[in-house]
């Protein structure tokens, strides 16, 4: 009876040693996947640096009146007749581009986490304006005299549009436009990349202390 038992004990043993041996390669396998996932996806956002992941178009009209007390003293009495006559009016419809995203350059592989279905985690700041780009010309102008004062009026009208433009980008929930879009954005890359992945998932900084 007790070399039936020892036996066994021993049988058992065995599995037991070949079930914890499957396991530890089981482990080492997953760990060696993950770890090369992880180096591939950093390769990727690395050449990123930043990421756009939105930008919206608006349009402002906005004019100014340059009053006759401005003009120089040199200026001729019918061209001071003209300009008091029609003013110095001037009206711009201003077109602006306002981009909003991510900057990836300083993420490192310990803001990435690989889970073994596949998904990945990935931590990032706050999205930020990128930048605002302004085109658009002077649409109706009654200008009497053409000055310096008339340039300095049209530079004042696009930086005070640029302004209007930001606010209602922000007013607009563009930084909220740019959180949402992130998700699908970096899957895309790291797809097209061919790395296999289930889904990506985003968490803020804040989110994730």
């Amino acid at each position: 009876l007790m070399k039936r038992f020892l036996k066994y004990l021993v049988i058992l043993l065995v599995v037991l040693v070949c079930v914890y041996g499957f396991w530890l390669r089981l482990q080492y396998k997953w760990t060696t996947v993950i770890k090369k996932t992880t180096d591939a996806i950093m390769a990727e956002l690395i050449k990123v640096e930043k990421l756009e992941t939105v930008n919206k178009s608006f349009t402002k009209i906005i004019e100014g009146q340059q009053q006759l007390t401005s003009l120089t003293p040199d200026i001729g009495a019918n061209d001071i007749i003209n300009s008091a006559l029609f003013k110095d009016k001037m009206v711009l419809e201003v077109k602006g581009i306002v981009s909003a995203g991510y900057i990836i350059k300083d993420i490192s592989t310990g803001d990435i986490a690989v889970s073994r279905d596949g998904t990945v985690t990935i931590v990032l700041g706050k999205p930020e304006i990128f930048w605002i780009t302004l085109t658009g010309e002077t649409q109706s102008a009654q200008l009497g005299i053409v000055t310096q004062k008339d340039i300095e009026m049209e530079n004042t009208l696009r930086e005070k549009a640029s302004e209007l433009i930001l606010q209602e980008a922000l007013s607009g929930g563009i930084l909220e436009d740019a959180k949402k879009n992130v998700q699908a954005k970096l899957q895309d890359i790291l797809l097209k990349a061919n790395i296999q992945i289930k889904e990506v998932n985003i968490k803020e900084i804040s989110e994730s202390e």
